[in-house]
């Protein structure tokens, strides 16, 4: 059964990613400090914040581990309504030993930046999902390039807001996404450098409009929904939802545990309500 073991008071919590001392990196939306750390097996965790942004930063989105000591790619701009201020976003460099912004590479061009994976065979290149314009971008943390690695037909929005693919992540030789207004999750076979090779499949049709994803070893992948479930997606697509209900306040994002016993869920919170109620932290077991 799902458990609560944190929520903001008012933050939306965009994404979390589990760090190898088994914290947590949260990043968020409009919050004082947008990005945070938070140890869930303390009692009563506490999220402390890891740097300083500039003032026409009020988002960031997605991260990844870059190869080094405790460096992390982090997305982020200027935050408008699902969306982002065209030529605001920014991959920041962030170092977790020092708590500060190494480098900050300009995404040009762009109104969206979200799910973010590493190159297997190049991990100091990630690919980036533009949910608004349905292309996946490419970014090398070293030498600041940037490009279009590729776009698709079953990437682009069709419903307003307009979110496309959304999560995104590699596994063996397919990049596999959500597209949040097709409400599908599916997978695109790619090269080495993150150019694709084939046709876009779909693999599960999801009810429900499903945001980032994480795989366990045995490939099934846990999927957050919005407005308020969590769904297991098998190797030969079979749906199943794991996880409803008022405790899921908006899902946006899973992480496996180190253990490999459970998953972190975090959530958007419910901000409708009045006051409105701040992202949440949840831990699912998963079933032997």
């Amino acid at each position: 059964m799902a458990a609560q073991i944190f929520s903001f008071a008012s933050y939306f919590i965009e994404n979390l990613l589990v760090l190898p001392n088994g914290s947590l990196l949260l990043s968020t939306m409009t919050s004082t400090g947008l990005l945070y750390t938070l140890s869930p097996a303390v009692p009563s965790p506490q999220a402390h914040q890891v740097t300083n942004f500039s003032n026409n930063i009020t988002a960031v989105t997605a991260s990844v581990a870059l190869p080094g000591y405790d460096l992390y790619a982090v997305g982020g701009g200027l935050h408008t309504s699902f969306a982002f201020a065209n030529n605001s976003m920014n991959l920041f460099i962030v170092s977790l030993a020092t708590n500060s912004i190494v480098k900050s590479i300009s995404v040009p061009n762009t109104k969206s930046m979200n799910g973010l994976a590493a190159l297997p065979s190049n991990p100091y290149v990630v690919l980036s999902a533009d949910s608004i314009g349905g292309r996946v971008l490419r970014i090398d943390t070293r030498t600041s390039a940037v490009s279009v690695a590729f776009s698709d037909a079953a990437l682009v929005p069709n419903a307003e807001p307009p979110i496309g693919i959304n999560g995104l992540k590699i596994r063996g030789q397919y990049l596999y996404y959500t597209n949040s207004n097709l409400e599908t999750f599916g997978r695109i076979p790619i090269d080495a450098n993150g150019s694709k090779t084939g046709t876009a499949e779909t693999l599960a049709q999801i009810d429900g409009s499903p945001d980032d994803f994480a795989f366990d070893t045995a490939g099934n992948a846990y999927v957050a929904v919005h407005p308020s479930s969590m769904v297991k997606i098998t190797p030969c697509g079979i749906v199943t939802t794991i996880g409803e209900g008022d405790l899921f306040q908006q899902p946006t994002s899973v992480a496996l545990a180190h253990d490999g016993a459970s998953i972190y869920v975090s959530t958007g919170g419910d901000f409708l309500a009045n006051p409105r109620t701040g992202g949440q932290i949840l831990q699912i077991p998963l079933p032997c």
